[in-house]
């Protein structure tokens, strides 16, 4: 078997030109780096270099085994990876979504046992999970593969709150379509509701919010219309401290009902589905 250390000579000699710049980026002496190169042409009985007094090239099989040195290189580096990641997954669930309503319910059972990824998952999402980035996903659609199980947790509701005196006031419900031309305010970070904002509420003018307190002030001294879903009231950032002189009315478009669902690996069933239990209750 070849030792990985000859590989990673051959693939920097191939990558930097001269023993002294491979000898200088791996911290060893030239004369290691010869002697790691000879040890290889034995190891593998081909010759890798042309020799030539003062000068060393790459022969075409050198080129090729150095290309094949770096693929080998770079598995070795992503089952390192994985494996460290699996072992982490083992210990902890790791939970991205695409949208911050699960993660507001997730977040108010304060499991202690479950990281949370920062950013919203918005691509790549069956294969986050194949990969080990993360344990399980909560996202607006089910994963259709023969090795990933989806459960249904919810759907998201959203309604929008108008002032009273908003010409709107005295419909019951509203659609997207009815909020043509308003300026309403809503939170920055929010997954894809906003490509949903953008979409189905035509000449809308959005402005974004990316701190909490600053949103509820501008909320309270003025008389912007602003949204929430049935999960408002669970975020302890963005759901305290809103104006209670607004008029609340559900919207009744398809897209204003989302449906969620908890996605993760079938083999790990037995770990998370106490946690998706968790949050089909609440």
């Amino acid at each position: 078997m070849i030792d990985y250390h000859l590989l990673a000579v051959l693939a920097t000699y191939a990558q930097v030109g001269t023993l002294a710049k491979t000898a200088q980026k791996l911290g060893l002496t030239q004369p290691a780096i010869s002697h790691s190169m000879q040890k290889l042409e034995t190891d593998l009985g081909v010759a890798l270099f042309i020799r030539q007094p003062n000068k060393l090239y790459l022969s075409e099989t050198g080129k090729y085994a150095a290309r094949e040195a770096k693929k080998v290189l770079n598995n070795n580096a992503n089952f390192v990876t994985r494996v460290q990641r699996f072992s982490q997954n083992q210990a902890t669930l790791t939970v991205a979504a695409n949208a911050p309503g699960p993660l507001i319910v997730l977040r108010s059972l304060a499991p202690t046992n479950v990281q949370i990824q920062a950013d919203f998952l918005v691509a790549n999402v069956a294969e986050s999970l194949t990969d080990e980035q993360v344990t399980c996903v909560l996202i607006n659609h089910p994963l259709k593969a023969f090795d990933i199980t989806s459960v249904y947790l919810g759907t998201e509701k959203m309604a929008v709150n108008l002032p009273a005196d908003s010409p709107l006031a005295n419909q019951p419900t509203l659609t997207f379509q009815d909020l043509r031309g308003q300026t309403l305010l809503s939170p920055q970070n929010i997954g894809f509701w906003q490509t949903i904002y953008h979409d189905q509420i035509p000449a809308a003018k959005l402005i974004y919010q990316d701190q909490s307190q600053e949103y509820s002030e501008i909320l309270n001294y003025s008389r912007l219309p602003f949204f929430t879903t049935n999960l408002t009231n669970l975020n302890d950032e963005w759901g305290q401290h809103l104006p209670n002189d607004r008029l609340l009315k559900p919207l009744t478009d398809k897209v204003a009902h989302q449906r969620f669902y908890a996605c993760f690996l079938s083999r790990n069933r037995q770990r998370v589905m106490p946690l998706v239990e968790q949050l089909q209750e609440r």
